[in-house]
C-alpha cells in the first residue's frame, strides 16, 4: 500500500464561520449529486497550502484549517499545475493521497473529488472538494462537478475575494483613522 505524501495539517480548536458565498454551491452540489462532506479550499501559493474556507463538517474539518502540501505531491501537481480535477475513487487511493484518510473513512467517506476553480488568468485559486460514500461518484458525475465549479463555484469565489478585500480595505482605513487621532487636553481635575 502506498502512503500519503508528507503533509502538515493545522486545525483551529474552533471553526471560523463558513464563507456564506458558498452556501449556494453546497446546495447545488447536494441537490445534483450529493456528498457526505463538502469543503472549499483556497490555494495559498506562497505557503504551498490549502486553506479551508467552507465546510459542511466544521467539527471535523474546521474552517481556517490548513494543509501544507509537499511540492510535487499528486494533488497539487494535478489540481494546481495541470488545472485538472483530482479524484480518489477508492479507499486505497484516499490512503495514498491524504494523511487524514482515517478521519475521512471514519465519516463514511470512500471517495473524494477535487475540482479546481480558476481566476480570470486561468490560474487555480481554489478547489471544491466533494467527499462521498462507496461508489457514490463516477466519471459522468465528474462532468457535473466541473460545471458546478465553473459556474457557481467561480462566481462564489469571486464574491468571496471581493468581500475579503473590501473588509481588509475597511480595516486599513480604520487603522489610518485611529492613527490620526488628536489628543485633547481638558482642565478637568
Amino acid at each position: 500500500m502506498t502512503t500519503a505524501p508528507p503533509t502538515t495539517i493545522s486545525r483551529p480548536e474552533v471553526s471560523e464561520p463558513n464563507a456564506p458565498e458558498f452556501d449556494i454551491v453546497a446546495k447545488k452540489a447536494k441537490d445534483s449529486f450529493g456528498y457526505i462532506n463538502f469543503t472549499v479550499l483556497q490555494w495559498i501559493d506562497s505557503k504551498h497550502a490549502l486553506k479551508r474556507i467552507y465546510s459542511t463538517h466544521p467539527e471535523d474539518y474546521p474552517v481556517g484549517g490548513e494543509k501544507i502540501m509537499t511540492r510535487g505531491a499528486p494533488w497539487p501537481t494535478t489540481v494546481i499545475k495541470a488545472r485538472q480535477p483530482y479524484a480518489s475513487w477508492i479507499i486505497e487511493e484516499l490512503r495514498s493521497t491524504y494523511v487524514d484518510a482515517p478521519w475521512l473513512i471514519a465519516l463514511g467517506i470512500h471517495q473524494t473529488v477535487c475540482v479546481p476553480i480558476f481566476d480570470e488568468a486561468g490560474n487555480t485559486v481554489a478547489a471544491l472538494n466533494f467527499s462521498g460514500g462507496e461508489d457514490q461518484y463516477d466519471k459522468e458525475i465528474l462532468k457535473e462537478m466541473e460545471k458546478v465549479a465553473e459556474n457557481e463555484g467561480t462566481e462564489a469565489f469571486r464574491t468571496y475575494i471581493a468581500t475579503v478585500q473590501g473588509f481588509i480595505h475597511h480595516q486599513e482605513q480604520r487603522q489610518k483613522g485611529f492613527g490620526n487621532r488628536k489628543t485633547i487636553q481638558t482642565n478637568d481635575a
